[in-house]
């Protein structure tokens, strides 16, 4: 210790010996609490993801995916606008530059989920999404950041990304759906990327960066959307209040797993979060009477699975 600017040594008491002890046990705690706050975030996420895809889905078959895609990102940035006025704080140039970036692929990847769900199914589309999208953040933590999971975690990771192929799979696949599938692959690879960038936006930034991020992709849906044709946002006011609807699922989707990522790495919250393919299923089953298929329901029991060994991990 230092007093008066002399060093001196300290000598531990019992007293001090056994202060000592909580605060070891405190530091534990708090390193087994935050992965699970982690997957708790990343679960949540899921959900939301889940329920905007399926309110987005229904509404693809009536509009063009470019109006549906402007009008669910325009509820995330009048969302987030008003998330920014109770939710400030300093971010950096890199935190906004990362805000940007990712708002440029949330905008390409969503346009394409969303052609993806034109052409073909929601159970077949959303889980090739999830499984090309939860990859591509694992690739990058372990490829690039030498992250090392433990061995239950690394099982989670497997068993989780198998889980989403397996709730995927229908029989008799058109042409049309074959396309639906390749498009499908292409817009995770793009949402893998949105997640790697917003992996890359500090804890401290607020809201500013991904309200950022919701304007851009805004943007670039709306120059999509009248580059192709006569309307930015759906004719139909039922059509365009699902959607609007859709939005504020997904934006709500986006800050939780930036919040699940401030407690845990990207491999492990990318892969948690991408869980959303087994709820499309689930309400496709509950509400519109969808069949599910028996691995489909293995593929549902494996991401339970998945979920909780990446917890435990």
């Amino acid at each position: 210790m230092e007093i008066y600017g002399l060093s001196l040594p300290v000598t531990l008491s019992p007293f001090n010996s056994q202060s000592a002890e909580p605060e070891k046990h405190n530091a534990a705690d708090h390193n087994a609490y935050c992965p699970l706050m982690s997957v708790i975030y990343a679960v949540l996420s899921t959900f939301s993801i889940g329920l905007s895809d399926f309110f987005a889905s229904d509404v693809t078959k009536k509009a063009r995916a470019s109006e549906v895609t402007s009008t669910v990102l325009l509820a995330g940035v009048v969302a987030m606008a008003v998330a920014a006025v109770f939710w400030s704080a300093n971010p950096t140039t890199s935190d906004l530059v990362n805000g940007a970036l990712a708002g440029a692929a949330n905008g390409v990847g969503i346009l394409l989920l969303f052609v993806a769900y034109s052409r073909g199914s929601l159970r077949s589309a959303a889980p090739t999404a999830a499984v090309v999208m939860s990859g591509v953040p694992v690739l990058w933590d372990v490829l690039v950041l030498g992250t090392s999971p433990s061995t239950i975690t690394s099982v989670g990771l497997m068993l989780g990304v198998i889980a989403i192929a397996l709730s995927s799979y229908e029989r008799g696949t058109s042409d049309n759906g074959s396309a639906s599938l390749l498009i499908a692959s292409l817009a995770g690879v793009v949402l893998g990327i949105l997640l790697i960038l917003l992996s890359y936006i500090g804890h401290d930034a607020g809201a500013s960066p991904l309200l950022i991020q919701r304007i851009v992709a805004f943007l670039v849906a709306i120059s999509v959307a009248r580059a192709t044709g006569p309307r930015i946002f759906p004719s139909e006011r039922s059509a365009f209040i699902v959607s609007f609807v859709a939005g504020i699922f997904g934006i709500a989707a986006v800050v939780l797993f930036v919040l699940a990522l401030r407690e845990g790495s990207l491999a492990v919250v990318s892969v948690a979060g991408s869980q959303y393919a087994a709820v499309a299923v689930l309400l496709g089953v509950a509400i519109r009477g969808q069949r599910m298929w028996w691995w489909q329901a293995l593929g549902l029991g494996g991401s339970s699975l998945a979920v909780a060994l990446i917890a435990i991990g």
